[in-house]
């Protein structure tokens, strides 16, 4: 995420030196703030823009057997 964009966020709470403070998971965190190739600063791993894990809640078989001892 470009810093400028970053700073907008209703996450952002605080900018460092080398860094952000992000109230996104509930709690402050620290993201780093890197430069790309044309020297533009980014936040690096912003949870914004990182894809979210599939949950899988479907129930079958295979995912149960753990609970009984199919024989």
């Amino acid at each position: 995420m470009k810093l400028e964009d970053c700073k907008k966020c209703k996450y952002h709470y605080k900018s460092q030196l080398d860094g952000i403070i992000c109230e996104f998971s509930g709690s402050f965190d620290n993201r780093v703030v890197a430069q790309d190739k044309k020297g533009r600063p980014l936040v690096v791993m912003c949870p914004l823009e990182m894809p979210l894990p599939k949950k899988d809640s479907s129930i079958v078989a295979s995912n149960m057997s753990f609970l009984v001892n199919i024989s």
